[in-house]
């Protein structure tokens, strides 16, 4: 039993804070849940530097849900995280992580208004695993957020439809306008962003699935923003599958992108072209197996390959290994290192750097 809850609890608590709801009240049409995660993160970048981020969060979420006629059900969700010493901003911070409602109906599907998991992350997520660094290959928070602009991750203003039958799954969504990066006092807007995805889950535990996502940028003044410039399209193709079996989780991502991956080293500020949008192809894998004593080792790899667009040329790979301990399935001490190395970028020389930290998360 120890061994089932770490496997699915781990990921799960360190991402969503959704694992530890449990039921305030329930009767045959309504039901209230409540619960979150209190996280500690201690990080430093760089390894040799003095850049340390020690932040702690709280998340809460409250879900309700109501019974309707006829095999339909309404629910809601709202999620929040309150950081205290942000380590983007230095300073305390509210955040809100999803506010959606959902009509459901078991034959029919879902339709979802609201900020929520995009449609391209229903296959994304199959490398949405580590404890502190972000994957690299599959974009999920390549913008350095939780996703919300580009709808990689916890997308803002979407509306999605879901279905499910016999381990067929097709999603899709659509994007109301966002507020993304801002630079001299410019913002890139969210002229719309559409994306879709299918997957399949077999009864041995494999699933694959592909998903695809566009998202068209406005940018009134019709300056540059990171690379970006009014008109242009982030998009990226997504093919994957992923193994779960008991304990053991295998994945991988493959990925061609335009204008979704960031350019440059990882951890390294001072690069005047690290913040760039950038055209790639790019692959990741990752591991972890949950051991009934509680201890889960997880690694992960991926290459990122620039393929020239705007002069960004070049390759980056980063590495990735890590320790998880559940004293509890709900009380989890993580430690986790990662390796970044950047290849002839831009005519540059190779560059490397090493960083790494740990993670304390409580469910309540």
């Amino acid at each position: 039993m120890k061994l089932k809850l770490s496997a699915v609890l781990i990921p799960a608590l360190l991402l969503a804070g959704q694992a530890s709801a449990f039921t305030l009240y329930e009767d045959e049409q309504n039901k209230l849940d409540v619960g979150g995660v209190f996280v500690l993160d201690a990080f430093q970048p760089v390894w040799g530097e003095d850049d340390v981020f020690s932040a702690s969060r709280s998340i809460l979420n409250l879900g309700v849900e109501r019974q309707l006629q006829d095999g339909w059900v309404l629910d809601a969700k709202l999620e929040w995280d309150q950081f205290l010493n942000n380590p983007t901003s230095g300073s305390d911070n509210f955040r809100n992580r999803l506010g959606y409602f959902t009509l459901n109906h078991d034959d029919m599907g879902s339709l979802r208004f609201g900020k929520q998991w995009s449609a391209y992350h229903d296959v994304a997520r199959y490398m949405d695993n580590l404890v502190i660094i972000d994957p690299d290959a599959t974009p999920i928070y390549s913008e350095g957020t939780d996703g919300g602009f580009a709808a990689t991750g916890r997308g803002d203003n979407l509306v999605a439809y879901r279905y499910s039958n016999n381990g067929f799954n097709v999603s899709a969504h659509y994007g109301f306008t966002s507020n993304g990066e801002s630079e001299n006092d410019e913002t890139a807007k969210r002229d719309y962003n559409i994306a879709a995805s299918t997957s399949y889950d077999f009864d041995s535990g494999l699933s694959i699935g592909a998903a695809y996502l566009e998202n068209k940028v406005q940018i009134d003044s019709g300056t540059d923003i990171n690379g970006l410039e009014d008109g242009d399209k982030q998009a990226a193709l997504s093919i994957g599958a992923q193994y779960i079996n008991g304990g053991l989780k295998l994945a991988s991502v493959y990925t061609q992108g335009e204008n979704i991956h960031k350019a440059g080293i990882l951890g390294t500020s001072s690069d005047s072209v690290s913040a760039q949008w950038a055209d790639a192809n790019t692959v990741d894998v990752y591991a972890h197996y949950a051991f009934e004593s509680g201890f889960r080792p997880f690694a992960y790899a991926s290459h990122v390959d620039f393929d020239g667009e705007g002069d960004v040329t070049g390759d980056r790979q980063v590495y990735a290994l890590g320790l998880s301990y559940a004293f509890t399935p709900k009380t989890i001490l993580s430690f986790e290192a990662k390796h970044n190395k950047l290849n002839e970028f831009s005519g540059q020389s190779s560059r490397t750097d090493n960083g790494g930290g740990f993670n304390f998360a409580y469910a309540f």
